[in-house]
């Protein structure tokens, strides 16, 4: 019976890690945009992003210190700039058109550019 129960546990053990084996590994990065977009100014510097990518996919766009008027920055933060590319592939959120925000331009049009950067070099490790 003790070399049944063994021989039981070595094919349990066996089958489980075959099954792990099988399963495709998980893709996880993040795309820091600080040195990427260090020339890319807002209204009042630069506004570094943070890009998570999970299996090929946006996971969510973080963004880093800046010095952009906050309550500004609150609006572009809010809007379709960030939230639009969330779930889609890298290549599918390249191709995504976005518009600045309006009262926001300067600070909406330099997220935009980082996230171009970003979305670049995301293609380039998820390959």
């Amino acid at each position: 019976m003790k070399r049944f129960l063994i021989m039981l546990f070595v094919a349990a053990v066996c089958l489980s890690s075959a099954a792990v084996a099988k399963s495709p590994k998980s893709k996880t990065f993040v795309v820091n945009t600080e040195k990427l977009g260090k020339e890319v100014m807002g209204y009042a510097g630069t506004t570094p992003l943070e890009i998570y990518v999970v299996d090929g996919k946006i996971d969510r766009i973080v963004a880093l210190e800046n010095h952009e008027t906050p309550a500004y920055f609150q609006k572009v933060q809010e809007s379709p700039i960030f939230t639009s590319l969330i779930g889609k592939t890298v290549k599918e959120a390249s191709e995504v058109q976005l518009d600045a925000v309006s009262g926001a331009t300067w600070s909406s049009k330099a997220v935009i550019e980082n996230l171009r950067l970003g979305l670049k070099q995301a293609a380039k490790k998820a390959k």
